[in-house]
């Protein structure tokens, strides 16, 4: 009789080591597959913000100033990304917010892009539009961002303005393009003890940051190079933000809070309902987001943020800098006077 040879296969124990194996494994590499991915997400989020800041400077010798910050008129405004976009390789986009011929298509664009006497602005009350005559041209903008500007334009879904850790939608309601970074609207140290943002609230010369929250149909506040005194390496032009599970939580759509790249606040005075503009203040008891939604800056980034400071280099702001506020507080002022370094 021929010899059977026993089959070859694993047992059940053997299976179930081999399984245990692969589960420690997969245990150990995953931690180091999440690291090299955020720090690949931390990389392009710095380089977002360092193309930000040439599209500033860029700007700034086109124009001798930075941008307005966002407007202070009506309850509808257009914030600073919307004047970047020529200068960060979205012409089409702008071209598409600025071009139309009816107000309620086209985005405003003040003379010289703000800076001075606004002696040919005037409201007409009744419906809140401002005309623009200029050399004799009456042409007629309008401070609202609304989903039909540029045929929809201000959706447009903009990849150097979103951080790849953040974890909000790339659209707010379906219908705004997001931001993940906001501008530096100052330090409070000029401000009312409660300040406000929205109808007759902190405005113009009570701005102490760079992108300043502007337009009382008197003046424009906008800031150039040399009244940085305190430093361009040492203020803050704009950092991260994004929302938090230490507050209460509110999603995306809903929220006031998400900001989106066109600015403005819809409804009411404060922006209780479509948007909220595209600014943030320095304050160490709102780092990182800490306190008031509207104030804090803050990231998804582990121990902390990323900054574009106003000479165009970009830095990790830690949450340790809340150990000694002072040095925080003073990255939002460029006109303090302040002696500090980051630790």
């Amino acid at each position: 009789m021929r010899k059977r040879n026993p089959r070859s296969a694993f047992t059940l124990i053997e299976l179930l080591v081999v399984i245990a194996i692969i589960a420690v494994l997969i245990g150990l590499l995953l931690p180091a597959v999440q690291k090299v991915r955020e720090a690949a997400a931390k990389s392009t989020c710095t380089n977002n913000l360092k193309q930000i800041g040439l599209g500033m400077q860029s700007f700034h010798d086109a124009t001798s100033h930075f941008p307005i910050g966002e407007y202070n008129d009506d309850n509808n405004q257009w914030g600073w990304m919307a004047f970047l976009l020529p200068y960060v390789e979205q012409q089409n986009v702008y071209t598409a917010i600025t071009s139309p011929t009816t107000d309620a298509n086209r985005m405003y664009v003040p003379p010289g892009f703000g800076g001075g006497n606004n002696t040919d602005l005037f409201v007409i009350a009744s419906d809140f539009n401002i005309d623009r005559i200029h050399g004799g041209d009456a042409r007629v903008g309008r401070c609202d961002t609304n989903t039909t500007a540029g045929a929809g334009a201000v959706g447009t879904v903009i990849k150097i303005f979103l951080c790849p850790s953040n974890t909000l939608p790339d659209r707010k309601n379906g219908q705004y393009g997001a931001t993940h970074y906001c501008g530096n609207i100052g330090n409070m140290a000029n401000w009312q003890s409660t300040p406000t943002f929205g109808c007759g609230g902190t405005f113009g010369k009570h701005n102490n940051g760079i992108l300043c929250y502007s337009n009382n149909n008197d003046n424009t506040t906008v800031v150039k190079i040399p009244q940085i005194t305190d430093g361009t390496s040492n203020t803050v032009m704009c950092g991260e933000v994004t929302n938090t599970a230490s507050i209460t939580p509110v999603t995306f759509d809903s929220s006031p809070h998400a900001p989106v790249w066109a600015g403005g606040q819809g409804g009411g005075c404060n922006g209780t309902t479509d948007m909220v503009g595209v600014f943030r203040v320095m304050d160490a008891a709102n780092y990182p987001l800490n306190g008031g939604k509207d104030q804090a800056f803050g990231s998804r980034h582990p121990g902390g943020a990323n900054f574009l400071f106003c000479d165009g280099s970009v830095r990790f702001i830690g949450t340790d800098v809340g150990s000694n506020p002072a040095v925080y507080n003073a990255l939002g002022s460029r006109d303090g006077g302040e002696t500090f370094s980051l630790p």
